[in-house]
C-alpha cells in the first residue's frame, strides 16, 4: 500500500486515508475481501468490509465525484 496511506498510527481508524485517494482505498479494501473470503479467514474479510463501507460513506460525505471513470 502506498506510504500516503499509511497515515500515523495515533490516527482513528478510517481517516488515515486522504481524501483523494478514497476511490482507490475503497477498490483495495473490496478487493482485500474477496482475497480473504477465499482464504477462508472471514474475520478478515469482514474487517475490510468493514473499512470499505466506511471509506464510502466518508466518501459520499467529502468528495465532490466519489466515483470517477
Amino acid at each position: 500500500m502506498s506510504p500516503k496511506l499509511k497515515g500515523t498510527p495515533y490516527s482513528p481508524e478510517g481517516s488515515r486515508v486522504p481524501t483523494d485517494q478514497l476511490p482507490f482505498a475503497i477498490r483495495y479494501e473490496a478487493a482485500r475481501a474477496v482475497i480473504f473470503k477465499e482464504l477462508g479467514n472471514f474475520a478478515r474479510a469482514n474487517d475490510c468490509l468493514r473499512l470499505k463501507r466506511l471509506y464510502e460513506r466518508r466518501a459520499m460525505e467529502e468528495c465532490s465525484d466519489p466515483w470517477p471513470t
